[in-house]
């Protein structure tokens, strides 16, 4: 049993390795990514908990749960006089986000927020940029950080600073909103009871803020694949990243056992097969004795 247990435990210890390295957690269908909760610089409304995105083999939801309206915060700090959301921004290609610019899908889902481009919708071959030089916000994320908000989670599935800066860049303004792109086609906006319904629930991490956000398009408007997508308020007061992947075909992820299911998988595979093991050294130990020779025989 000693043994096992230390198969068992070098196993999980491996497992847990891979499995914080891609953050991510799956429930219900859904891919969720989860933030800090109190790295919202500049009061009520700028704080983001949760991105979530689930794969039908129709379609692509995905899901931000923050503190702020789909129509922003009024600010007379801004240009326009509203701080909102940026967009989401999507890239497939394995490399940081700004080595690629020009070659990102991009999501715009707010109406009123400062996108270079005018109706909301899907977009590929986007270019995107920083808005928020005119959102009265952060001229980079390390000077984010270096106000005093960094965090042990410091923008969900980047988990760390380092993994940030090297994503997004450390001293160069953070890509937040579609400057141009190609459109690709339309979304639509899911009402709470629909979301739940599709299987949302943030609730179950305890990241179901004041508001939440979901939004629905075909799935052939995106390619399959690892990407990260990210999305952050146009002050740069805070933000989230997810890392996901899309498949080829629907998403088979209802049939995939979530992280303790695995364990608990594996935990019986490990044990079942130690005691076959330990079963056939007793059957070869019982084969052996009864070749020996008997009392009354010599050897």
């Amino acid at each position: 049993m000693k043994q096992v247990s230390s198969l068992i435990g070098s196993t999980l210890g491996c497992l847990a390795v891979a499995y914080t390295a891609h953050a991510s957690t799956l429930h219900q269908g859904w891919t969720y990514s989860i933030d800090a909760f109190d790295d919202g610089a500049g009061g009520y409304g700028y704080e983001i908990k949760g991105l979530a995105t689930k794969e039908t083999q129709e379609h692509i939801y995905i899901s931000v749960s923050g503190e702020s309206l789909l129509t922003g915060v009024s600010s007379p700090d801004a240009d326009d006089g509203n701080i909102g959301w940026g967009d989401i921004l999507l890239n497939f290609t394995g490399q940081d986000m700004n080595a690629v610019n020009g070659s990102l899908f991009g999501i715009r889902f707010a109406e009123t927020n400062d996108s270079g481009i005018s109706q909301i919708g899907v977009f590929g071959n986007v270019t995107a940029r920083s808005v928020a030089e005119f959102n009265s916000g952060y001229e980079s994320l390390k000077q984010y950080y270096q106000d005093g908000w960094e965090r042990p989670n410091t923008m969900g599935d980047l988990a760390t600073t380092q993994d940030v800066y090297g994503y997004m860049g450390e001293t160069v303004p953070a890509l937040m909103s579609i400057s141009d792109g190609t459109f690709l086609g339309e979304i639509d906006l899911l009402s709470n009871q629909e979301a739940v319904a599709a299987g949302l629930d943030f609730e179950q991490f305890n990241a179901a803020d004041r508001e939440i956000h979901t939004l629905r398009f075909v799935r052939n408007l995106l390619p399959a694949g690892d990407f990260i997508a990210t999305l952050l308020m146009e002050c740069a007061n805070d933000g989230i990243a997810l890392l996901g992947q899309l498949s080829a075909q629907a998403n088979k992820a209802q049939d995939v056992p979530e992280p303790s299911s695995v364990i608990g998988l594996l935990t019986v595979s490990l044990l079942a097969s130690w005691m076959h093991r330990g079963r056939d050294r007793e059957s070869a130990t019982e084969t052996h004795l009864s070749n020996l020779p008997g009392p009354d025989e010599s050897l």
